[in-house]
């Protein structure tokens, strides 16, 4: 008989929108994890942009020491660094007022009192007159007048206070370099050896880079799906490309909000969101939802109610940054974030009517359409994930309840709208056995009951990648009673 992984659900309605918290200086000790998951972190995210591999080493090994013993899948995101440009390296602070002239240089050229330290000469090189130049996330703003031998002068249009290696966003300056730098190739080789289940690839401009990534993940022996951060202006005009080669997207709305115009980053949000359902791939919002967090232990209005339009938007998840990396209330944030999605999903429109194409997504769009029509329970035995991704597509009411051969396609499940990953099953090729098997476990766990009806989606050959082409409906008590169970 299979054993059940998951905790007993009875007739609880599991929350359908999962939640990602990062992990940092505040939460990445033991006790604190294990507060996060039980509170609902269904994916902790590691950012390497910060951090040691031995801190990170840690907080992997823990994540899935905790989640065994709670009985709980949690998958783990990598999010790599990418190529973030930086101010260099300069003493004490810079004040910058409206209407100063100053120079960007490369580092080695720049102990003049005017010029801003900037370690980019490639990049120097593509600056135009006209070009805006961000720093500190827009709070400075520098306009380029002229570009003459790696001197870029430019005209202080914002103000502000500067210190070193300060980010720098350039909108509409394309920027010429592998979406790897050589420490995400390092930290992708760690992840590797670590099992992480989500890859972030920061800055994603087009679905080259995603192509690019995948290359490295394929050398380096990593099943790891890819998300791909949504920051720059390219990477949203080309969205429909790169939606066909990620495994899921992210609405980073930080760099976003610097690189396009930030009143058109709600829409921005919506359009992703759902051009990402219609694709089947996750979705996932991102910067300041709770960010009062980090300090106090009750959140605004405006950030609830940017969590349940979120919610309502139809994402697969949200996540939260400093609220649980650096945040003073990180198990608060993460309690807050249920309790509003709890509440959102409360009116959420269930059962999407979507079109279909290919065989799988068509499987799933018949099944979703009969857990509707009969209230069933819909049941997913995948051996990569897809075909659940394609069944949550269709967003029932029921809790997708998901099985595979593979405990790693369950912890990256663990992102999916509405997917409950439940147990790794034996490689059994005998598929009136293995229903039998699924529906006695279920059974003793609760998670589903004897005057139920449940809807399985499955293949002729169970554990064989691509097979997806059965449903069946299945009365409990009926099942049981005819001694097949």
């Amino acid at each position: 008989m299979v054993r059940i992984f998951g905790r007993p659900l009875g007739k609880r309605v599991v929350r359908k929108t999962k939640i990602i918290a990062t992990i940092g200086p505040t939460s990445r000790e033991p006790e604190v994890l294990e507060q996060l998951i039980s509170a609902g972190m269904d994916c902790a995210r590691l950012n390497f942009s910060h951090g040691t591999l031995k801190e990170h080493g840690a907080v992997i090994a823990n994540i899935r020491r905790i989640s065994k013993e709670q009985g709980k899948n949690v998958a783990i995101l990598q999010d790599l660094g990418g190529i973030k440009l930086r101010l260099g390296e300069f003493e004490g602070l810079r004040q910058l007022f409206r209407g100063d002239a100053v120079s960007l240089m490369p580092e080695d050229d720049s102990s003049r009192a005017d010029v801003i330290p900037f370690p980019h000469p490639d990049i120097l090189l593509s600056l135009r007159p006209g070009n805006q130049v961000f720093i500190a996330d827009g709070t400075v703003r520098l306009e380029v007048t002229d570009n003459q031998d790696m001197e870029v002068k430019t005209l202080v249009r914002n103000g502000g206070i500067l210190s070193s290696h300060k980010g720098v966003n350039l909108p509409g300056v394309p920027i010429d370099q592998p979406v790897l730098t050589p420490d995400d190739e390092a930290a992708l080789q760690f992840g590797a050896e670590k099992g992480v289940d989500w890859v972030a690839v920061s800055f994603v401009r087009t679905a080259g880079d995603i192509h690019y990534t995948r290359e490295h993940l394929e050398r380096v022996g990593s099943g790891a799906l890819v998300m791909a951060k949504l920051e720059r202006g390219e990477g949203i005009d080309n969205i429909d490309e790169i939606l066909e080669q990620v495994d899921g997207v992210m609405v980073a709305r930080g760099d976003m909000g610097v690189e396009i115009p930030m009143e058109r980053v709600p829409i921005v949000q919506k359009e992703v969101v759902s051009k990402s359902n219609q694709a089947a791939k996750i979705s996932v919002i991102a910067t300041q939802m709770l960010a009062s967090m980090v300090t106090s232990p009750i959140p605004t209005r405006a950030e609830v109610s940017d969590i349940t339009n979120a919610v309502l938007d139809g994402s697969d998840a949200i996540m939260l940054s400093d609220e649980t990396a650096v945040g003073r209330y990180p198990v608060e944030a993460v309690q807050m974030a249920e309790a509003t999605i709890r509440e959102a999903e409360k009116v959420y429109s269930y059962h999407k009517d979507l079109g279909s194409r290919g065989r799988t997504q068509a499987i799933a769009s018949a099944a979703g359409r009969l857990v509707r029509s009969l209230g069933s329970k819909p049941i997913v035995i995948t051996s990569t994930g897809r075909a659940a991704f394609e069944v949550s597509r269709y967003r029932p009411d029921q809790d997708i309840l998901v099985f595979s051969h593979d405990e790693a396609v369950l912890r990256r499940l663990s992102l999916g709208w509405g997917l409950y990953p439940v147990d790794v099953i034996p490689p059994e090729r005998d598929v009136a056995r293995l229903v039998s098997m699924l529906i006695q476990g279920a059974l003793d766990s609760n998670l589903v009951a004897e005057d139920d009806v449940v809807t399985i989606v499955h293949g002729y050959l169970p554990g064989v990648s691509g097979t997806t082409n059965t449903i069946q409906v299945l009365d409990v008590k009926e099942f049981l009673s005819s001694g097949l169970a």
